[in-house]
């Protein structure tokens, strides 16, 4: 990986190293400064005119194929979006990576509906979205055939409308499928299909989360073909033993450090693996596994997260006990353990 400007000017000064920025296998481009904290700074045309002109000398005059197109930039830009669009379909690149950033304080904290048309070479998607505003895309064009590994990586609401959340959009070579830190909206949640994504095999969900306590909202998996689920949260409990309850001073709609789901159902007849840590679910539904290879169940008791002017609200022992003697259950049917205590 090497830094645009620094090939930009190596092939300035060095007759042998000319054309080095047409053999690079990984191009990153980074039009704003990423990062959920990190100030986003003033955007420069005329540099992410460069980059387009560098980009089409490369993929029209016959240069090395890419391999990996990162490209990070704002969604409240309008001629970032229109030159991410185009550095996209030029670059057809097997593997594309967006961080995609915007401005704090938009109306209702959303930056509006987006569409993202994967080219005929992209195998793997990772999309980082760095705020509540920035929706997730609708996917669309020839690559989303050939998907084989997607991430979804930031802090957006997965509303009703989005692919994860039956949006009519279908995967079919897709086995591979990350949702990490993204936020379940009141009546939202994962729906995770056979019917969607038939070739499913590996789903990994982690720090997930809804976005109040008093939110509802669930994860289902109905994947005939998946062998690995593992679904994990930070452990946002405080120790019982604490003298003054935890408070978070927060913006009321997006809170996003509850982990507390209405109900999880699971049906994979295939599963071999099952990995739930850290997470709560008012009700756990195992409808059908397969042969379990590898089973690992973590809960922690204590205070949950909540607002200055909440009422502080805790998990109990005997909470953790009872989802955990229900999940067992129904994963191991012919388990009858003495006691589950030394698991929680």
């Amino acid at each position: 990986m090497c830094p645009y400007a620094d090939a930009e000017r190596a092939a300035a000064v060095s007759r042998r190293w000319q054309h080095l920025h047409t053999r690079l296998p990984n191009v990153r481009f980074s039009m704003s400064v990423q990062g959920l904290l990190a100030p986003l700074g003033e955007s420069s045309k005329p540099r992410v005119q460069s980059m387009a002109r560098t980009l089409r000398r490369r993929c029209c005059g016959g240069g090395d194929t890419v391999k990996t197109l990162h490209i990070g930039y704002r969604k409240d830009v309008p001629f970032e979006c229109r030159y991410a669009e185009e550095f996209v379909a030029l670059a057809n690149a097997t593997r594309l990576e967006l961080g995609v950033q915007c401005a704090r304080g938009l109306p209702d904290e959303d930056a509006g509906e987006w569409s993202l048309e994967l080219p005929p070479a992209t195998a793997e998607l990772q999309l980082r979205l760095y705020w509540y505003a920035v929706r997730p895309p609708g996917l669309h064009g020839p690559g989303v055939a050939s998907l084989r590994w997607l991430a979804l990586n930031g802090l957006a609401v997965l509303r009703p409308e989005s692919f994860l959340s039956g949006g009519g959009v279908v995967f079919p070579a897709l086995e591979e499928l990350h949702i990490v830190k993204c936020t379940l909206p009141a009546g939202g949640g994962i729906d995770i299909t056979s019917a969607a994504m038939p070739r499913l095999r590996r789903l990994i969900v982690t720090d997930v989360a809804v976005m109040s306590a008093a939110t509802k909202a669930g994860i289902a998996v109905l994947a005939d073909e998946l062998a690995e689920l593992r679904v994990s949260c930070r452990c946002a409990t405080e120790p019982m033993a604490t003298s003054d309850p935890a408070a978070y001073h927060l913006k009321p709609r997006f809170r996003a450090l509850f982990t507390r789901y209405s109900c999880v159902r699971v049906r994979a007849p295939r599963l071999r693996v099952f990995e739930w840590r850290c997470c709560f679910a008012d009700e756990v539904r195992v409808e059908s596994v397969g042969r379990l290879s590898d089973v690992a169940v973590e809960l922690a008791a204590g205070r949950l997260p909540r607002l200055w002017d909440e009422e502080s609200k805790s998990l109990s022992v005997e909470d953790c006990d009872k989802l955990m003697k229900g999940i067992l259950r129904w994963l191991l049917p012919g388990l009858r353990p003495r006691s589950w205590d030394w698991m929680i």
